[in-house]
C-alpha cells in the first residue's frame, strides 16, 4: 500500500512504477467536475477510471475486499473518508468471492487492520495482498467523490512499452 497527495507525488513520483504514475497523471490531466459516475478507459481492457459518488458508511458496515488482477489507486476528489487496510493473510475468511466475474473477494474479518484517512488531494495505492475497507466514516458521515484507477497486473511486466496504449 502507498499513501500520498497530489502536491507531493510531483517530487517523490521518482519512487512510483512508471504505469502508477501514468494512472496519476490521467487524474492531473482530467476535470472531473464535468464528468458523471462512470468507467473510463485509459487503456482499453487493462487500465480504466471509475469516478464514483457514495456516501460513507460506519466501518462495520462495510467489508473489506481485495482484488487478484488489478491494482487500486483510490483518489479522494471531495468528502472524507477512512479506510481501512490489512495484509492478505490465510486467516482472512472469505465471504463473498466474485474473483472469477468481478476480480473481487469479500471479507467479514481482518486482522491487524490499519486506518488511513484520506482528504481531497489524496491518494492511496492498493496492491493485490492489500484488504481495504473503503468509504468508512471519518469523524461521522461524509459524501464523497472519488476516482479509483483500475491497473491490471500485466501493465507492470518489464519492457513494456506505456506510451500510447
Amino acid at each position: 500500500m502507498i499513501v500520498c497527495c497530489l502536491r507531493d507525488w510531483e517530487r517523490e513520483k521518482f519512487a512510483f512504477h512508471p504505469i502508477i504514475n501514468k494512472g496519476i497523471e490521467y487524474i492531473t490531466q482530467t476535470d472531473f467536475s464535468t464528468l458523471t459516475p462512470g468507467k473510463f478507459d485509459i487503456i482499453p481492457g487493462k487500465m480504466f477510471c471509475l469516478l464514483q459518488e457514495m456516501n460513507t458508511v460506519p466501518a462495520n458496515e462495510m467489508r473489506a475486499e481485495s482484488h487478484f488482477k488489478f491494482v487500486d489507486i483510490q483518489f479522494l476528489l471531495q468528502g472524507e473518508e477512512t479506510i481501512g487496510v490489512a495484509r492478505g493473510e490465510a486467516e482472512h475468511e472469505v465471504v463473498e468471492d466474485r474473483a472469477e466475474q468481478h476480480d473481487i473477494v469479500f471479507y467479514q474479518e481482518t486482522n491487524n487492520e490499519s486506518l488511513i484517512h484520506l482528504k481531497p488531494g489524496m491518494f492511496a495505492v492498493f496492491f493485490p495482498q492489500d484488504l481495504h475497507r473503503p468509504c468508512c466514516h471519518t469523524q461521522g458521515g461524509s459524501f464523497i467523490r472519488k476516482a479509483v484507477i483500475k491497473i491490471h497486473l500485466s501493465l507492470f511486466d518489464d519492457g513494456l512499452v506505456m506510451n500510447n496504449q
